[in-house]
């Protein structure tokens, strides 16, 4: 079972990778996918050395919807 300690009231944030990691920024991203089937999405990040990675696999994760 995933850790889902990083679901807050109003958002998710926590640490990474303990919280936060490429598997579950993939799955949140599939899941936006398919309960919102968007026409288009833009994906962000910041300068911390770990947005590339968890941007990617959001990427993925919309893609593979």
């Amino acid at each position: 079972m995933p850790n889902l300690s990083a679901f807050k009231a109003y958002d998710i944030r926590g640490r990474i990778p303990d919280e936060i990691n490429e598997s579950l920024a993939y799955d949140i991203a599939r899941a936006f996918c398919a309960l919102v089937n968007p026409r288009r999405v833009a994906v962000g990040y910041d300068v911390r050395p770990t947005s590339p990675e968890l941007a990617a696999a959001i990427r993925r994760g919309l893609t593979d919807c």
